[in-house]
């Protein structure tokens, strides 16, 4: 006999922390637009908060991998091998995870929106340029990139995007 699951509909994400993360990533997105800036602590704090973001990522990540894999082998036959497990809560880490990066990307226009309605050029390049390198990003978890380095390599090129204002 064999047995087929199919996922249902992605339902909204609401994995502990993840508003609080994407509140505090569109204030550091909104410290980047001010432009270059040649104060150190200003910078420094860039980064800290950068890999402050990174940090949690991963504890959220890992969260809502543990939530869901928690309900989903309630429901699992008991005949199931470690193997084939492992292999479901990978699938379900990875699910989650291209789900938190997508939320990214959208939470990334929400942000540019208003500033894109202002006529506002930057924030137009910043925009291309951030959502290419999310979706590169996103391309490299695909072929097995830890999560953690894939988004320390959005933020940091982030960082660089949306400090240029040449």
């Amino acid at each position: 006999m064999l047995h087929f699951r199919f996922p249902l509909a992605a339902a909204p994400l609401s994995a502990d922390g993840w508003s609080a993360w994407i509140s505090d990533y569109q204030a550091w997105l909104g410290l980047l637009t001010g432009g270059p800036s040649t104060d150190k602590k200003a910078t420094a704090d860039a980064v800290f908060a950068l890999y402050g973001l990174v940090a949690r990522f991963g504890a959220i990540l890992e969260n809502a991998t543990s939530t869901v894999w928690k309900s989903q082998k309630e429901r699992l036959p008991p005949d199931l091998d470690d193997d084939e497990q492992v292999a479901i809560e990978t699938g379900i880490a990875n699910g989650i995870r291209l789900r938190l990066f997508a939320d990214i990307a959208a939470h990334t226009r929400g942000f540019s929106l208003p500033r894109l309605t202002a006529g506002d050029d930057h924030v137009r390049r910043s925009l291309v340029a951030a959502i290419a390198r999310l979706e590169h990003a996103t391309g490299l978890l695909r072929v097995n990139l830890n999560e953690s380095a894939a988004l320390e390599d959005f933020l940091l090129s982030s960082l660089r995007i949306w400090s240029r204002r040449s």
